[in-house]
């Protein structure tokens, strides 16, 4: 019963370890969003709706949306976007990550407690480069075809320190600096004399929503991480209630079943019993029978022995009634 217990475990454990993460939730939003599941359906994104990984959200030439994370992160996405949550888990523990792909267009990411407690699992993946974090608030740009900036991934900081890292080298980037990994040339990522162009290009709508939603989340930071640490507690305890509800539900249930075979077993004796007795009573019955059986058989031959005398007597008989 024991092992069963700790198997009934280990796999309700396993199903949450892969169940689907909430990533985000949607704060601000301007302009045209969607968002699609693994099967490529997009929906229409709204305000409050929940994000979760795996899903990959996609904003209009005229889209902006804003989302905050389990971990009290902030992401802003930028117009003509696609941003995709790969992998991602805060439950306030060592085992926390934050792993994303940008595929074109530019978002601002602002780090929750995964990037200030374990930012080696913090990780934005673009077509020619990652980039990894020490605590930050930074902005990452895909630009896929030439039109004023040279195709590839651009990164500056805001605050804190990102690495923007390819296969021919890296660079760690401070604030006011602009990182460049080119789309078609085989170097290390390297500075930039000047802004790239599309940041005087851009025009963003609600961008100034985001300093003062900033400064609430990192006042609390530590506090969203306490609670979330509880809630996992408590779903973890929930979960081992429900699993050993499930066991001494099983327990009652096969308790039951040999419960229902020994009647049944214990009917088919009775059966069996009452056959051998009426089988015995009747054996009995039968042997009683046959020795009376017998002496009426002698009984009758005896009279029809005196009723019918011998053939030798008859012709006795007959001979002398002729003489």
């Amino acid at each position: 019963m024991r092992n069963l217990f700790v198997l009934l475990l280990l796999l309700c454990l396993g199903n949450a370890a892969h169940a689907v993460e909430l990533f985000a939730t949607v704060e601000s939003l301007s302009g045209s969003a969607y968002v699609s599941d693994p099967s490529g359906q997009p929906a229409d994104i709204f305000v409050g709706q929940k994000i979760y990984e795996k899903q990959t959200i996609s904003t209009a030439q005229d889209g902006e949306v804003h989302i905050t994370t389990v971990d009290g992160g902030i992401i802003a996405l930028r117009q003509n976007t696609v941003f995709r949550v790969d992998e991602y888990k805060a439950d306030g523990d060592s085992g926390d990550k934050i792993f994303m792909s940008l595929a074109r267009g530019a978002i601002r990411s602002i780090t929750g407690w995964i990037g200030k407690f374990n930012a080696p699992s913090y990780r934005i993946t673009t077509p020619t480069a990652t980039i990894g974090i020490r605590g930050t608030d930074h902005e990452t740009t895909v630009i896929e075809d030439a039109n004023g900036d040279e195709p590839g991934t651009y990164d500056t900081v805001n605050e804190g320190v990102t690495v923007l890292k390819t296969q021919y080298g890296e660079s760690e980037v401070t604030p006011e600096k602009f990182a460049f990994a080119p789309k078609h040339r085989a170097v290390a990522p390297f500075f930039l004399a000047q802004k790239p162009v599309f940041l005087a290009k851009r025009k963003l709508k609600i961008e100034e929503r985001i300093q003062q939603k900033k400064e609430s989340l990192r006042d609390r930071l530590e506090q969203i991480r306490e609670e979330r640490i509880q809630r996992v507690k408590e779903t973890l305890g929930e979960r081992r209630t429900q699993i050993k509800e499930k066991a001494a539900a099983k327990k009652e249930e096969r308790a039951k079943v040999r419960q229902d075979r020994r009647e049944q077993a214990e009917q088919r004796r009775d059966v069996k019993r009452k056959e051998t007795v009426q089988r015995r009573d009747k054996n009995s019955d039968e042997s009683r029978i046959r020795p009376e059986k017998r002496k009426e058989t002698a009984q009758s031959n005896t009279r029809e022995k005196s009723t019918h005398p011998p053939r030798e007597q008859m012709r006795r008989m007959e001979h002398k009634d002729k003489n």
